[in-house]
């Protein structure tokens, strides 16, 4: 069952147990062959070029297992940013007593190694591309943040504003770049990154190109998106916020605004409770945190602890209660200059802070929000971006894509354009003045792009025609230009003609989820479509369990469907001509 989709998977990969088997698996050969495979001169090579990471990789790995825990601030003299390179050289050393410990990491990663690079090496024979990922994040539990910490800002969170999946917005979890420390040798650890995988891949996706830009970046202290702004950006000044009669209201627009019938709406009549728990009065009635519980993850932490101070309302609302209260303000002060530098709170008019407000102050910040948003940002952000993207590009000769979906600024299609810099096409999410529809037009993107049906983020085209009758029937009618009612299931035709209007797109790659692909065939599509999704993007924590219905053996019985695919790619111009 996953909570999140809410449906069965279909045999659910486990991977706790899973990796559990393969380490217990690994060992036995780590004593079979490991020294003989240290000893080997391939090994050394790799050893050689790859120090620069391997050697804290597998320390962190082996100081993990000791500490039984990832989270290197339970670490003490070895935590993040306490290990010089000195001591990394002494205790990675084969005379350190650590070293076979150690070791065993990097004999998993040369083995690893070398069953990729056979990989990659049996598919360019055969006319096949390999395309890397390259994630905009870096878990806060990690070895680059634990052995690098000045290449980010710990005390910061990554993720993206409020959308469609998310009406909070969502929190990665992972600690945003500081992308100052980074300039300053060349933006050397991306370089060092792409460098590697070129090893493998011909090509490679940037997640979330848009962070290159901006980043949405919240407190450690938020669970969720609402509390993020958007770094680097040009602030709103004390200045504008005088010229429209505000800087009197900074604290009334700052601070959480918290009212008793506010409190009466979230919690009913024994809003007190909570009040008595968490915090304390204000004047006319009104209301503040207590000292060091004006935090998300303050206050769940302590429900957590405690359980819920209203004893017929489930943890979980309480939590979603005072979470709305913390995000009940207008503006964000900035953390360097809190007097002199704010931000909006994205969406602000859905608070009741700015809906209790005059409609004159409303009306201003109103005019301040589309400033901050949609009116200074461009040339800036767009300079940014072209001082870190170059580095990226000149690091290695694969190909770039850049996954660019989300609140797209007005730069970003001309930075990729003079960068060429492939962007990302989804039918279901135009980009902003793509398409004169709700869906985008496979036929008129441009060829620097990538197309495609759908993505791990979202439903299945099959998922999606089930879960949403409105929209399926105005892409049955538009789309695909059939008349009547669309069919209440996505047959196969549905998908074959999805399929066609990509393969014959002008965009260079046309690239398919399998799961839209084995739906053009009856007997491989599958019977749940909502348990196609691959990932839930609102939670961080969503495991991505997806495993095919249909195994590869099976597959390769279906020479029939393996035909009908190659005649579709040759009709279409996309074989290349040679195979």
């Amino acid at each position: 069952w996953d909570a999140d989709l809410k449906t069965d998977l279909d045999r659910p990969v486990d991977f706790d147990e899973m990796m559990k088997a393969k380490i217990r698996i690994l060992r036995k050969v780590f004593e079979a062959i490991g020294k003989q495979t240290l000893d080997s001169e391939g090994f050394k090579q790799f050893m050689l070029e790859g120090a620069h990471w391997l050697k804290p990789y597998g320390l962190f790995c082996w100081i993990r297992d000791f500490f039984g825990t990832a989270n290197h601030e339970e670490w003490g003299a070895l935590g993040a940013g306490r290990v010089s390179e000195e001591k990394l050289e002494e205790m990675t050393a084969p005379t350190s007593d650590f070293y076979k410990g150690i070791s065993f990491y990097w004999f998993t990663q040369y083995q690893l190694h070398l069953q990729l690079k056979e990989a990659s090496e049996y598919a360019a024979t055969h006319g096949v591309v390999l395309k890397g990922d390259l994630p905009i994040g870096v878990d806060h539990d990690s070895v680059d943040a634990w052995y690098m910490p000045h290449l980010f800002h710990m005390d910061k969170k990554t993720g993206a504003p409020p959308d469609d999946y998310a009406e909070d917005g969502q929190n990665w979890g992972f600690p945003t770049y500081n992308w100052d420390a980074m300039a300053q040798d060349g933006y050397s650890w991306w370089s060092n990154r792409l460098g590697w995988m070129s090893r493998y891949f011909q090509a490679f996706r940037i997640d979330h190109i848009l962070g290159f830009f901006r980043i949405w970046e919240m407190p450690a202290t938020a669970t969720g998106g609402l509390l993020g702004r958007f770094r680097p950006s040009l602030p709103i000044t004390i200045e504008e916020l005088r010229q429209n009669g505000l800087e009197s209201q900074i604290n009334r627009l700052t601070n959480p605004y918290i009212k008793r019938h506010l409190l009466e709406r979230n919690f009913g009549h024994d809003w007190f409770r909570i009040k008595e728990r968490f915090l304390e009065d204000d004047g006319y009635d009104s209301f503040r945190f207590k000292a060091g519980l004006q935090s998300e993850v303050a206050c769940k932490a302590i429900v957590e602890k405690e359980g819920s101070p209203i004893g017929y309302k489930r943890p979980e609302e309480i939590i979603h209660g005072l979470n709305q209260l913390i995000n009940n303000v207008v503006l964000l002060r900035d953390d360097d200059r809190p007097n002199d530098s704010f931000y909006p709170r994205i969406e602000m008019w859905k608070s009741s802070s700015f809906q209790e407000l005059p409609g004159d102050l409303q009306h201003n910040l109103r005019t301040l929000y589309q400033s901050y948003f949609y009116g200074r940002q461009d040339q800036y952000w767009a300079d940014t971006a072209m001082k870190k993207l170059p580095a990226l590009l000149d690091a290695s000769r694969m190909l770039v894509c850049g996954e660019d979906l989300g609140m797209i600024p007005a730069c970003v299609a001309g930075v990729l354009e003079k960068l060429v810099i492939m962007g990302l096409k989804i039918q279901r999410m135009p980009s902003p003045g793509e398409s004169d529809s709700k869906f985008g037009r496979p036929d008129r993107y441009p060829y620097m792009s990538v197309c495609t049906p759908s993505c791990h983020d979202m439903s299945t085209v099959a998922g999606w025609w089930e879960e949403d009758q409105g929209r399926r029937q105005e892409f049955w009618n538009t789309l695909l230009q059939r008349p009547g009612e669309a069919p209440g299931s996505c047959t196969t035709e549905v998908l074959d003609m999805i399929v066609k209007q990509h393969l014959w797109s002008p965009s260079c790659w046309a690239v398919f989820p399998l799961q839209d692909l084995l739906g053009m065939d009856d007997r491989l599509k599958s019977k749940n479509p909502k348990g196609d999704q691959i990932n839930w993007p609102p939670n961080p924590a969503h495991y991505w369990r997806w495993r095919s219905s249909v195994s590869m053996e099976d597959l390769m019985k279906t020479e029939d469907f393996a035909a009908r695919l190659k005649k579709l790619i040759m009709e279409s111009g996309r074989c290349g001509g040679k195979y």
